[in-house]
């Protein structure tokens, strides 16, 4: 067994939270992953993963193996880099996320490309979607959420808050009337974000919620933005649209008294995994260029 491709591959199934995950940086078959995992284990004599069809989860050896076998690498690397004269190895590797679509195409992207040009030795893996990803199943380190976050599952570093604001074409104004407050859109025809079912509002009379239904649900701001236009309905459209898209322009603002409750924007993993310089280096940028805007 080739000792330093053994824990390399192991510590990379511990940050990755997947033997998939691995597979697709190394360029090693998924069955080939797990041949070396338990020639490790086998050699170790003991369990690092438990396996089921869906997940895979170090176990509490795993745990305090990590954190040797990832300072066992760095000294490698750097022993490497004198040999070679070299600098000492920077963040490099693959690093797969997940991203809210619209929220990324119009705020993370810019930095992106700044990160990329900073560590020139990291690769980016990203996933665009408005669905929830298990981010251990996915194979993914990290995940940017909007929204409130399961308690005990994730650990996270706040990157602000989105403000939405209620909107409808003039068209559909016309033909369905005017509310005047929250509880009278259940009277009318809302497009619905996701798994939403209730919209929160405060105001000077204290909070409001109003459970909302309508012929459409998305899972895309951008579309729903389109959809208002297309006057479909009533909608929440987040800011960084209203700032950026001339999709919004013409639409009408709706009950200026009362304010959707701003939604939490997040960074996060899982706290069973341990972050890697890779990841450690993009959430620092992120937090800091996001709170910028």
């Amino acid at each position: 067994m080739d000792i330093t491709k053994a824990y390399s591959t192991f510590v990379r199934a511990f940050e990755a939270g997947s033997f998939s995950a691995v597979a697709r940086e190394t360029g090693m078959t998924q069955s080939a992953v797990s041949k070396v995992i338990a020639a490790l284990e086998a050699s170790l004599g003991v369990q690092l993963f438990t396996r089921t069809t869906r997940k895979l989860h170090p176990t509490s050896e795993a745990t305090q193996l990590y954190e040797a076998a990832r300072q066992m690498l760095d000294t490698l690397d750097s022993l490497s880099s004198v040999a070679r004269k070299t600098p000492i190895t920077e963040p490099s590797g693959v690093l797969r996320l997940t991203i809210p679509s619209s929220f990324g195409r119009r705020r993370v992207l810019p930095v992106l490309t700044r990160f990329i040009e900073r560590y020139p030795k990291i690769k980016l893996d990203v996933v665009m979607t408005d669905n929830v990803l298990d981010l251990i199943e996915e194979g993914l380190e990290l995940g940017i959420r909007i929204g409130t976050l399961p308690s005990n599952t994730l650990i996270a570093r706040s990157l602000g808050i989105v403000e939405h604001t209620l909107l409808a074409s003039p068209e559909y104004l016309a033909r369905h009337g005017r509310p005047d407050s929250p509880l009278e859109l259940g009277e009318h025809q809302c497009i619905v974000y996701g798994n939403t079912s209730r919209w929160d509002f405060e105001s000077e009379h204290g909070r409001q919620s109003v459970e909302i239904s309508g012929p459409l649900r998305i899972n895309d701001a951008d579309s729903i933005c389109d959809a208002v236009r297309a006057n479909l309905g009533i909608a929440q459209v987040p800011d960084w649209i209203i700032k950026d898209d001339f999709a919004a322009q013409g639409l009408v603002p709706l009950l200026d008294d009362y304010y959707p409750i701003p939604k939490p924007v997040s960074i996060i993993y899982p706290q069973t995994r341990f972050l890697s310089p890779r990841a450690r280096c993009f959430i620092d940028l992120v937090v800091a260029e996001l709170r910028r805007i």
